[in-house]
């Protein structure tokens, strides 16, 4: 299953850099969150100096807690928002696989669970990655309540916060500071059911929207969902039923990123088919679609065509390419990447890098968050590892043959 240099050049990066927001329009935002904070400000100190319910308890030092407190919380608000999430989802019979709180990130792969920092995720402040167990939470009912559980959330530590506030806390620096906690949480909670998409991700409103009305994108990530289940419970890619995913005529209307999720399913299942055209045509419907893709989602689609690359392609540019993107991902995807390097030593021949990426890569195999992945990754290390020699670079050709799967020619 191997492609050579001459027929790959649609299969290069081909990402496009979004135009900044005029400068017009960047100034008017700052100054629109200017005068809509001072607004804010003013009126509630005119309620408070009116006598307007808890806020009569905001004199002195109760409007400066109330601020402090709508800050500080903000971040624990989000936290409270992606437990919600989690909770929810496993209620609905699905399984939680990741969540992560700005740069932190909770994965659980085969080994449990670990904690690491990664980088900043463009357009949220956080996410939780839950998939259906199989056999439960594969349907829309489910996602509804995995959708619902982070607002929900919020909007019920808010009102908690409102009624001690109005019904317990006596002293101003209390009433403010409790007044505070539930500006945020409405805020967080509010600002999620509202239906939009930012940086390449959907709102909380917008699933809830496109369950309700069955639009293709809510039925395309449910398949999704159904493949990521399937592999969770040890299916490989190749045994995926045919009409699980659907043809790359059926992507034209669908969201950048649903649609990305697709294509990436769609190659894995045919490289470990070891279907030549099939790959080829899904890498290149890939690298095509992704092009307007937030760069919070790139490294996901980098890692998934230089995997490509590694095993289907003898374009040794194309892997180059494609490695320098694979960096900074939502997930931690280094035991691919040190495969990937592998990969690259050997066709530098560099024995001695090859072997010692090849260490790191089955070090981290118990990351890797589901079986049938770790599975296909055992099996390329295993043949990168065949076409290495003991001592000195050996041959370049043997090694590069042992690193890509078998092919079934038609």
């Amino acid at each position: 299953m191997r492609e050579g240099a001459t027929a790959s050049g649609s299969l290069y990066p081909q990402f496009v850099e979004p135009l900044p927001p005029p400068l017009w329009r960047r100034v008017a935002g700052v100054v629109a969150g200017l005068l809509g904070g001072f607004a804010a400000g003013m009126l509630v100190a005119k309620l408070a100096s009116d006598g307007f319910g808890p806020l009569r308890g905001l004199a002195g030092v109760g409007p400066f807690a109330a601020m402090a407190a709508f800050a500080l919380g903000l971040w624990p608000h989000i936290l409270i928002h992606e437990a919600g999430h989690v909770v929810a989802g496993l209620a609905g019979g699905q399984r939680a696989v990741a969540f992560g709180i700005g740069r932190w990130r909770f994965e659980r792969g085969r080994d449990g669970w670990r904690a690491w920092r990664g980088a900043a995720i463009a357009g949220i402040g956080g996410f939780a990655a839950l998939v259906p167990d199989r056999e439960r939470g594969a349907g829309a009912a489910a996602q509804a309540l995995y959708l619902l559980g982070g607002p929900l959330s919020n909007l019920v530590v808010a009102a908690l916060a409102w009624l001690v506030a109005t019904r317990v806390a006596v002293h101003p620096l209390a009433v403010g500071a409790w007044l505070g906690v539930a500006a945020g949480g409405l805020l967080v909670g509010a600002l999620n059911l509202v239906p939009f998409r930012t940086q390449g991700w959907r709102s909380d409103g917008m699933g809830l929207l496109d369950l309700a009305r069955r639009t293709p994108d809510a039925a395309l990530l449910q398949r999704a969902q159904s493949a990521m289940a399937l592999s969770l419970a040890g299916v490989r890619p190749r045994d995926w039923p045919d009409t699980l995913l659907p043809a790359d005529t059926a992507l034209a209307d669908a969201d950048d990123a649903v649609a990305t999720t697709i294509r990436q399913l769609r190659l894995a299942r045919s490289m470990d088919r070891d279907d030549r055209d099939d790959a080829r045509a899904a890498a290149q419907a890939l690298a095509t679609g992704a092009r307007r893709l937030p760069k919070a989602l790139r490294a996901h689609v980098a890692v998934s065509m230089a995997g490509y690359a590694a095993r289907c392609s003898d374009d040794d540019r194309l892997l180059d390419a494609w490695r320098p993107l694979c960096d900074g991902g939502v997930l931690d995807f280094s035991p691919f990447l040190h495969w990937i390097d592998a990969e690259r030593a050997v066709r530098r021949r560099d024995s001695a890098a090859a072997e010692r990426e090849l260490g790191l890569a089955r070090a981290g195999l118990g990351r890797v968050q589901d079986p049938a992945s770790a599975e296909i990754l055992a099996e390329q290390l295993d043949r990168l590892a065949l076409g290495l020699p003991v001592h000195g670079a050996g041959d370049a050709a043997a090694m590069r043959g042992a690193a890509c799967a078998p092919v079934k020619d038609p």
